[in-house]
Formats: structure tokens, sequence, C-alpha cells
């Protein structure tokens, strides 16, 4: 599938060094459940509806060089842009069931990526005939926040601020008695981090933001007798750790988040070298996001 140019280890100062290039872009539609919640006053009476739904639509396009040498070790240098759109519904309601507030607004973010990655074909352990570790550190070096659709009692948003993100990822594959099944146990931790920011339509300061994901999964792959296809389903167990960190005293207060998640993968390798598809299906089975969906595409060429 890849088609390597081999580089002078002059260069380098090593051996031969074998380069290929993969460009990939990752489209993510989720939808969150609307909530009613209703709020009372301190008598008791009835104060007010709130109605609030989230939908969000982000892309991420990323250029990997990616340079191998021997069979293990695999260094990436990675560049792009990631845009995430995510419309605000909230509104209020009074008892009579007429509006009192609309707060909804369409909140963007733009993110330019660099960063280096790596891969260690770790090989056969563990019992398994196949596993790798794979991570990442990508620098936010321009983060655009704003706010578009703005309703009469919303607040505009626009300002910038930096970010990182770090990742590693575990993933192993074990036969079973059916040559077309395999399991896949993966392992990941995540980490992310976006800067405090002045906020120059409410002249305001926003809060630095942080989360630490967990994610263990155990997964059963079923390569179908179709060149190219694979079916990947099972759970995954997760785990959030988010905080902000106030304005004034510079202190991080933390909430952790744990749920199960669902999750389908349909996976094509096409005849010609170079080109992947791969969609996703992901649901949360329990937790404060019961019920929300997540829906991801994922298309990249490898020349």
């Amino acid at each position: 599938m890849h088609r390597n140019l081999l580089l002078s280890g002059l260069l380098l100062g090593s051996p031969a060094l074998a380069m290929d290039i993969e460009l990939k872009t990752d489209l993510e539609y989720s939808r969150s459940p609307e909530t009613r919640e209703i709020q009372y006053k301190k008598s008791g009476a009835f104060d007010e509806l709130d109605v609030n739904r989230k939908t969000r639509w982000e892309s991420k396009t990323l250029l990997i060089l990616g340079f191998w040498q021997g069979e293990r070790w695999t260094w990436q240098s990675r560049m792009g842009m990631n845009y995430r759109r995510t419309q605000d519904m909230s509104l209020e309601f009074r008892e009579d069931g007429s509006l009192k507030n609309d707060k909804s607004r369409t909140e963007w973010r733009t993110t330019p990526v660099i960063g280096a990655g790596f891969r260690y074909d770790i090989g056969r352990a563990l019992g398994g005939y196949n596993w790798t570790l794979d991570g990442y550190h990508d620098r936010f070096i321009d983060v655009s926040y704003k706010a578009t659709s703005v309703a009469p009692d919303a607040n505009q948003r626009s300002g910038r601020g930096t970010g990182h993100e770090s990742k590693l990822l575990l993933n192993g594959e074990y036969m079973t008695p059916v040559s077309s099944l395999f399991l896949q146990p993966r392992l990941e931790v995540k980490h992310q981090y976006f800067s405090q920011w002045h906020d120059s339509a409410r002249e305001r300061d926003e809060a630095a933001e942080q989360e630490l994901q967990y994610e263990a999964s155990l997964w059963l792959s079923w390569i179908p007798p179709l060149d190219g296809w694979e079916l990947t389903l099972g759970p995954t167990w997760q785990r959030e750790d988010k905080a902000e960190r106030d304005t004034d005293s510079h202190q991080w207060s933390w909430e952790d988040e744990e749920r199960w998640l669902g999750q389908v993968r349909l996976e094509y390798e096409a005849p010609v070298p170079g080109f992947e598809f791969e969609f996703k299906i992901e649901r949360h089975l329990n937790g404060p996001d019961r019920r929300e969906m997540k829906y991801q595409a994922e298309l990249s060429y490898e020349f």
C-alpha cells in the first residue's frame, strides 16, 4: 500500500530511511439529547423551564509525513487544521409556555495544528499476534474563537488562545477459532489543554480548560468475504477528568465523568494502493450524556 521514497542515509547519518506521506480528513457529527429542566423560585413557585440541546460538526485535516527505519519504529511530522462548529440551543420559557429568553448561538473554534508522533510495532506479545503503540503531541498555535447566529439574549464572543493535545494508544490483535474474527483489546490516554483567553466581545477573560481522558476497549473485528472490507464493534469504558482554572485564583476545579460507549465501525481499503475509508457510529450507553450519538467519517490517502 505504501509508495516509499528511499532517502539517502547521508542526509540523516543513518541507513536508508523510508518515507510515506498521508493526507487524512476526519469529519465528525455529534448530537446530544434535548434536556428540559424546571427552575423554581425560593418560594417554591414556578420560575422558568430551561430547554437545551447541542449539535456539533467538527473536521480535522492532517498532512502526516512518516519516516520509518527497520521494521518497528515510525516517526511522524504532523500539520493541519481543525474546525469545530457547535449549535447551542438554550431557551427559557414562562409557565404559560411563552418564550422568556433565547440564549442560542453558534460557536466556532478554528485551530491550526503542528506536531510530532510515532508508532512502535511491538509484534507478538501477551499471547496476541500483533501489538502496536502509537502516540503524538500536537500544538494548537493560534486558536480562534467566535460566535454567529447570536440570539437576542445570547452573548457574543471573540478571542484567541493556544493549546496542545497528547495521546498514547496501545492496540492488540488476537486470533479466534474463526479465521475471519479477531479480538482487539485497546487502551488509550489523551490529554487536551486550552489556555486562558480574553473575550474582546465581552471584555472578560475566559478560563483555561483541560481534559484527561482514559479509554479501555475490547472489540470484535470481522473480515467479510469482500475484498477490502472490515467490520468492528464492541464496548468501550471511558473516564473523563475535566477542569477549569479560575481566572483570579488560578486554582484548578476538577470534575470527572465515567461512562460506557457502544461502537460500530466499518472500514474499507481500496484495491488501488493508498485510499482508505472509515465510518464509525458511537453511542453513550449511560452517564450524564446518555443517548448522545456521534457519527464519524475518515478519508485518507497515502502516497
